[in-house]
């Protein structure tokens, strides 16, 4: 039996907000547009999946949330019936907190295409980081 990966790149930031804070600012999906380059739109369509609009078109984001892990883990439906797993959690950092995601390249993806992904992770956790910062002082 054969066992392929391919090329994961894992990018957090701080956030100056407490771990469970940080978490339940994360764990609603629907807010996702006011920081994520990747959710322009959410419509939540149960308890635990969402139709997502982003700059690819249309997706179906399933929630593996986990409040006592501080996991926000979640899989991506794409158009093609692709699935991608989302690996998202919030790790305590002294009195703060590291938000941190890890893309893995899907075998179809060319480097530009994962090179734009990368980015897009880069500005949604920088995003969340001001979103969340935000929230904590008002």
């Amino acid at each position: 039996m054969e066992h392929r990966t391919e090329r994961s790149d894992t990018y957090s930031v701080s956030i100056e907000a407490p771990p469970e804070f940080v978490w339940q600012a994360m764990a609603d999906v629907e807010e996702w547009p006011r920081f994520s380059p990747f959710a322009l739109a959410v419509t939540r369509t149960s308890e635990k999946t969402f139709d997502v609009t982003g700059p690819q078109g249309p997706v179906v984001l399933a929630t593996c949330f986990d409040r006592d892990l501080l996991l926000l883990d979640h899989k991506v439906v794409l158009s093609d019936g692709a699935e991608v797993f989302i690996p998202y959690r919030v790790a305590p950092n002294h009195l703060g907190s590291e938000l941190i995601m890890t893309n893995v390249k899907s075998p179809g993806d060319s480097p530009e295409e994962y090179a734009e992904q990368l980015e897009w992770m880069r500005k949604e956790l920088h995003g969340a980081k001001d979103y969340v910062e935000g929230l904590c002082r008002a």
